[in-house]
């Protein structure tokens, strides 16, 4: 990977191919991968040297991730490990009516995880495709939640669309170079593609989301 430069700035797509290199490059960000040379800066701070944990970056990896926890007892237990307060993800989530909930849509155990790593307090947010098992009204779910979230995001993606959709600027990976960033101008086509598409699902389907 050889990436001279990425500034997060409100919400950042990253996309590129399968095997480009997108999820090794953030997970060099975090700190599960060593970084052989360059420098990761959190708000002018070189946080390079410190550890995935005690780094302000919350990390939500591609793989499934289920704990054996009720959602409500997930994000107290994450509340307390990290002495922030579970209250202001639930609400800027909306996540309330999943606290009593026991059983969750794929849609709503990937919103619970998006609301731990949140618990941390970070500075910035790095999703690595948190819609790609998903299906479609789930993925709508997530993307609409995501939109409302004021939080610095990369968001790792291979799907245009949802980039457009969601983000205001976009990066391209390939063989692990970075190209860009541009300024998406396609987001009004994008939500307009999205909600019709789900309109057009839920209308055969019979269910409304």
């Amino acid at each position: 990977i050889r990436v001279d430069e990425l500034v997060v700035r409100g919400k950042t797509a990253l996309l590129g191919r399968n095997g480009s290199g997108k999820t090794t490059f953030v997970k060099a960000v975090v700190g599960i991968l060593r970084n052989e040379r360059g420098r990761v800066l959190v708000d002018g701070v070189d946080v390079t040297d410190l550890p995935t944990e005690r780094r302000p970056i919350a990390y939500l990896p591609q793989e499934r991730v289920v704990l054996p926890f009720r959602p409500a007892e997930q994000l107290r237990y994450f509340a307390r490990l990290h002495g922030t307060d579970f209250r202001w993800v639930v609400e800027n989530l909306g996540l309330d009516g999943l606290l009593a909930k026991s059983g969750l849509s794929g849609g709503e155990r990937q919103l619970l995880n998006i609301a731990t790593a949140l618990l941390k307090g970070p500075k910035v947010l790095i999703l690595d495709e948190p819609t790609q098992a998903l299906d479609f009204p789930n993925k709508v779910m997530v993307l609409r939640t995501l939109r409302r979230l004021d939080v610095p995001t990369v968001f790792v993606t291979h799907d245009p669309l949802e980039a457009y959709y969601l983000c205001d600027e976009l990066v391209v990976m390939e063989s692990g170079r970075i190209k860009g960033p541009v300024r998406n101008e396609m987001r009004e086509w994008a939500e307009e593609a999205l909600e019709n598409t789900l309109k057009l699902y839920t209308d055969m389907i019979g269910v409304e989301v």
